[in-house]
């Protein structure tokens, strides 16, 4: 699979769970900050894996964490939304990459 592919998956997946697990007034708002999220960690994490210079579950940590603190500190959602929405949206498309 190429990156433009995977990188259209992962946002059809992960912007929905995104925008469902936050909280109601931010739902709209939670959407295009996990598109920009995923703009911003799945490039790098792609390039990473695809070098071999980090493991795979080091990066989906790292992306999950990056990703948890854009949901909290730029979409304004409470912490533990944030990271929940994080954790769900990157473990379903983590599961994902392994069907592929």
């Amino acid at each position: 699979m190429n990156w433009a592919t995977a990188f259209a998956l992962t946002c059809a997946v992960e912007l929905p769970i995104v925008a469902w697990i936050a909280p109601t007034n931010l739902r709209r708002r939670a959407a295009w900050d996990s598109l920009a999220a995923n703009l911003l960690t799945h490039p790098l994490a792609w390039y990473l894996f695809a070098s071999g210079e980090m493991p795979w579950l080091a990066l989906e940590a790292g992306v999950a964490a990056v990703e948890a603190a854009a949901y909290a500190l730029v979409t304004k959602m409470p912490i533990k939304r944030a990271v929940s929405a994080s954790l769900v949206a990157n473990s379903v498309t983590a599961a994902m990459s392994f069907l592929a």
